[in-house]
């Protein structure tokens, strides 16, 4: 069966692929899987970029792994939250799904691999290397880049994307919460709500943004069955609603640290 990738110059097009195949290697290594085609690796790892300024080098960008990757990474990071919460409503795991598959929780999965070290990115772009879609665009494409090394070497291609799963979201699904992801004043509503004789109030700390400054200050106060405050959080935002927002942060915060 042939594919995209059928034509890569493996060892053409770039004056120092072979050095560059050798620096990949403790990647691999911490991806946990060893490449039986490192240029597919090449490949998930090329901003486009740099095609824009190789055009005749015979590299694609990783676009194109990004799409594949993105549909096994929505099987795998879909399986890993059954296993681990396998009571929890559909709503609910759909919501942390979406917390798993963030481009943030990838770019911060990249980060601690070193992703971003090892891109081709065009000249004049470092920001590039450290930059959120960037980042997540290459893990989306290194998953879809193992699957597809496996199975033309014959082998499992859901293990070898499991494995490089593992390795770059294994950390944040087994620290993941069943509330992660949902507001925090929803969060907090939900805290007070399962306590008796609890409550919840939020005070605006001016009437209305004061001219000349483009944001609102409220604070979140709980208080106890004696009316004893117990956290108050003090948030600020460019709309009343994101103020309560990060009150409600701050106030949970609180909660937290008391104990």
């Amino acid at each position: 069966m042939t594919g995209p990738f059928d034509d890569l110059p493996d060892r053409r097009g770039a004056p120092t692929w072979p050095h560059n195949q050798a620096r990949m290697e403790p990647l691999q290594r911490r991806l946990g899987h060893a490449f039986a085609r490192p240029a597919l690796l090449r490949v998930a790892l090329t901003h486009p970029t740099w095609v824009n300024e190789h055009a005749r080098s015979g590299w694609p960008s990783n676009a194109s792994l990004e799409f594949f990757g993105d549909a096994v990474l929505d099987l795998l990071a879909t399986e890993a939250l059954w296993r681990r919460f396998p009571a929890l409503p559909e709503g609910a795991l759909t919501r942390l799904h979406a917390s798993v598959v963030s481009e943030a929780a990838l770019a911060a999965a990249a980060r601690a691999l070193g992703l971003g070290e090892h891109l081709w990115i065009a000249h004049g772009q470092p920001a590039l290397r450290d930059h959120d879609g960037a980042l997540a665009d290459a893990a989306e494409a290194i998953l879809g880049a193992a699957y597809l090394d496996a199975r033309e070497a014959g082998r499992d291609p859901l293990a070898a994307a499991g494995a490089v799963f593992e390795a770059l979201l294994g950390p944040r699904v087994a620290a993941i919460r069943p509330d992660d992801g949902k507001p925090a004043k929803a969060r907090l509503q939900e805290w007070v709500q399962a306590r008796p004789q609890h409550a919840l109030r939020y005070v605006p700390l001016e009437d209305r943004a004061p001219a000349g400054r483009a944001g609102w200050r409220v604070q979140a106060e709980v208080t106890g069955p004696e009316g004893q405050v117990l956290a108050r959080g003090e948030g600020a935002g460019a709309s009343r609603r994101a103020a309560e927002t990060a009150a409600a942060e701050a106030a949970l915060a609180g909660l937290a640290g008391a104990g």
